[in-house]
């Protein structure tokens, strides 16, 4: 089972047995499994608790565990674990090993909530109905290690079948599966000209025509299946003529990048931030004193501008409750913009702190607005 190192993991071991002291070793690695470095990022040690006569030792790696998983995202989707090794050496008194015990496991930056229990499932978000947009490609994410199948349905034909199968290298644990497979990273039929070598694109009637009567990727059931079961997702396509949506990608609590749209309204907005002080704009030349009025008095320094956008999702289900509240509980996230040039992504941060959850009982419909500030100045000031 998969570490989700946003939450506590523990390395425990309890002995009726006379045990002093514990010694864990913890590797962290990616690539191959089985290709385990030779020493050891941590070694920890912790002396015995005894209670009632249980003799117990407890180790927590996950904090550790986060200084190797950097979760990023620049429009390819790709897994981003980390394998993880525990060699827990109990000794006694004397010195003398009682016993070793080794575990490995993949890791990723994802979490649990507090009220819930470990589950184990291929598939790695929460919400049965997805919102997509017309003629773009979207993706699930799919834990590999229980040989999971894909298959994408249209009017219960099936369109596309998928089957995975469990690997050892650590950037196979999360596939993110589309009806064209798991390799492609274009979104919309303009992306993929222009990603195939097109230096532009020039939208038609024609192909507006044909794209509306086979549009692309168009199916309405997901099925993910494995041995301990099957799961179903119902996809909803939207066409959106008026606004430009905007597709936000986040790190969810399974620890995997998650797409949801926003349909509706955006609306950008510019912060300025800047210091001034008063000049003296006098100068004396051949002996007359003056000063030239186009000469700033009050001159600003250190300006800078801080940009930020409030996207509107239009109207979905109460599934997306869960999405919103794993978007907002997220320390990753980005917007992609599809330019002239190809894809552009770019790092926001969710400004909006609080969400009261709609629901189609209270509310009739579902719908959010939220906040987001652009993760860098306006200015470029790497240095």
């Amino acid at each position: 089972m998969a570490i989700q190192a946003r939450s506590p993991h523990f390395e425990t071991i309890t002995s009726i047995t006379t045990i002093s002291y514990g010694i864990l070793q913890i590797y962290i690695w990616t690539g191959d499994e089985n290709t385990v470095p030779s020493s050891p990022e941590y070694t920890l040690r912790k002396s015995v608790v005894t209670t009632s006569g249980l003799s117990t030792i407890i180790f927590e790696t996950a904090e550790l565990i986060r200084d190797y998983l950097n979760v990023t995202f620049n429009g390819d989707y790709s897994g981003q674990g980390v394998w993880v090794k525990h060699t827990l050496t109990i000794y006694d008194s004397s010195d003398s090993v009682i016993t070793t015990r080794n575990t490995t496991n993949i890791a990723f930056d994802g979490y649990n909530y507090f009220e819930e229990s470990s589950a184990s499932s291929p598939l790695m978000i929460t919400n049965k109905k997805l919102f997509v947009l017309e003629d773009n490609a979207f993706r699930i994410p799919i834990y590999t290690e229980s040989n999971p199948t894909v298959t994408f349905l249209k009017d219960n034909e099936i369109v596309s079948t998928q089957t995975f199968t469990s690997s050892s290298q650590s950037s196979e644990q999360i596939k993110y599966v589309s009806i064209y497979g798991n390799s492609t990273n274009w979104d919309s039929f303009k992306e993929r000209v222009l990603e195939s070598g097109g230096t532009s694109f020039e939208p038609n009637k024609c192909l507006e025509a044909y794209f509306n009567e086979y549009s692309i990727g168009a199916v309405d059931k997901i099925v993910i299946s494995d041995s301990s079961g099957i799961e179903t997702i119902n996809v909803e396509i939207l066409e959106e003529c008026k606004y430009e949506p905007k597709k936000v990608t986040f790190v969810n609590k399974f620890g995997a990048l998650q797409d949801m749209y926003f349909f509706k309204k955006s609306v950008e907005r510019m912060n300025v931030s800047k210091e001034s002080y008063k000049s003296n704009i006098l100068t004396t030349i051949s002996g007359v004193t003056g000063y030239s009025v186009d000469n700033h008095v009050y001159r600003d320094f250190n300006v800078m501008g801080k940009e930020s956008v409030t996207l509107s999702s239009g109207f979905l289900s109460e599934d997306y409750n869960e999405v919103f509240k794993q978007m907002m509980l997220s320390e990753k996230v980005w917007v992609t913009n599809i330019t002239d040039k190809g894809e552009q992504v770019l790092p926001i941060n969710v400004k909006t702190s609080d969400i009261t959850y709609k629901t189609s009982l209270n509310d009739k419909l579902v719908d959010y607005t939220f906040d987001f500030d652009k993760s860098f100045d306006t200015i470029n000031n790497i240095r």
